[in-house]
């Protein structure tokens, strides 16, 4: 596919009445994810058997037992938001919604049966890429890199690739998810960073789905967010990013002085997680890629700046939220960079190697100097 075409594209929104209509459904977005969570929340005497997170884990941070169904707020409230969406965004809107079903019902599956493994997930986000490019026509095929744009030139190259990157998008958002607002937080820069973008080159569709997509994340993160009320889960995780992922394909794909490069920039601080926490685990004997640990960028952060900024153990509970919050320096870094080299694909593939440079330098100073950890938890690590 050309860029920017596609079976559902659109050009420019009237202005006045874009703006209008999405303001209108990203405040109903909000009110609605925020009442359903809180609902949720309200709720969880009678289904927390099954949706509680537990507080046992290499990764459990929290100190009482949390619903970790969050995404069912998201979902649900994506679609019931459908018909405040501007007309011009609904059928999009509900493409994307139905698309994204697998990635939701196997995170929400984890999260109530804890047995949906995690082969199972990738492929069900896969999946949902697969869906979105299909019924969309929006397709990567075209990545700046000589050769791989040949071979992305083929209906099935671009399809496959498309599926793997979205796949990929949506687990990294769940590889972060590990404090308070940290992965909404960021989620809600990235989408920020996406919206001002398509500002700028004059894409509606994409800055509308950005703020309607933000809207319904800023109403789980006032809850989330400081003193974790609720968590994402598997569920809301896999959707959310999955959501992202669209963006990340639509915007370049729409827009031709736009580079998947871009789109990857924006990405970068859970894109590179993800690819680092790989390389990690497969490089540590006896352990495997899907196995969980201890030592990913957020928890260094915790020990590190965590215990710093709230020494006061009387207030131990805020180190959580304080560590989120530093941790959004690296989306807010890689959204900056994309706002600066947005319409270069040299320029941002040079930021995006250098973030990778200095994600790696923060966390070896992180590995270094942070506490030791008592013997019994390094055998486990």
């Amino acid at each position: 596919m050309e860029r920017g075409n596609g079976v559902l594209g659109m050009g420019g929104l009237g202005q006045a009445t874009a703006d209008w209509g999405i303001t209108v459904a990203a405040a109903a977005g909000f009110g609605l994810c925020l009442s359903l969570c809180a609902l949720l929340i309200l709720t969880q005497r009678w289904h927390g058997s099954i949706t509680h997170d537990s507080t046992d884990g290499v990764q459990k941070f929290h100190k009482d037992p949390t619903p970790r169904v969050g995404g069912i707020g998201i979902a649900v409230t994506c679609a019931l938001v459908w018909p405040v969406v501007p007309a011009e965004l609904q059928g999009i809107w509900a493409t994307i919604g139905i698309a994204g079903i697998p990635a939701f019902a196997a995170g929400l599956g984890e999260d109530l049966t804890k047995r949906v493994g995690v082969r199972a997930r990738l492929l069900a986000t896969m999946l949902a890429g697969l869906l979105f490019s299909a019924l969309t026509g929006y397709v990567m095929n075209d990545v700046d890199l000589p050769g791989v744009d040949w071979l992305l030139s083929f209906t099935l190259g671009g399809l496959l690739f498309t599926a793997f990157a979205m796949g990929g998008v949506a687990n990294a958002i769940n590889i972060i998810d590990g404090f308070n607002g940290l992965a909404a937080g960021a989620l809600l820069i990235m989408l920020g960073a996406f919206a001002w973008i398509a500002h700028k080159v004059g894409d509606g569709l994409v800055f509308g789905l950005a703020i309607g997509f933000a809207g319904l994340i800023l109403g789980f993160f006032v809850l989330n967010f400081p003193f974790g009320r609720i968590f994402l889960g598997d569920g809301g995780a896999y959707f959310a990013g999955y959501l992202l992922a669209c963006l990340g394909v639509l915007l370049p794909a729409r827009n031709v002085e736009i580079s998947a490069w871009t789109a990857l920039l924006i990405c970068g601080y859970p894109v590179i997680e993800t690819l680092a926490s790989m390389r990690r685990k497969s490089r540590r004997e006896g352990h495997s890629v899907g196995k969980p640990d201890r030592v990913h960028f957020h928890m260094l952060a915790h020990r590190h700046y965590g215990r710093r900024i709230v020494p006061d153990r009387d207030r131990e509970h805020l180190r959580n939220p304080a560590t989120a919050a530093v941790t959004w320096v690296l989306p807010l870094v890689t959204g900056l960079l994309a706002a600066i080299a947005y319409d270069s694909a040299l320029l941002s593939a040079v930021f995006f190697f250098a973030t990778v440079t200095l994600y790696g330098q923060i966390y070896r100073i992180m590995s270094l100097n942070a506490p030791r950890l008592p013997a019994a938890l390094a055998r486990l690590l």
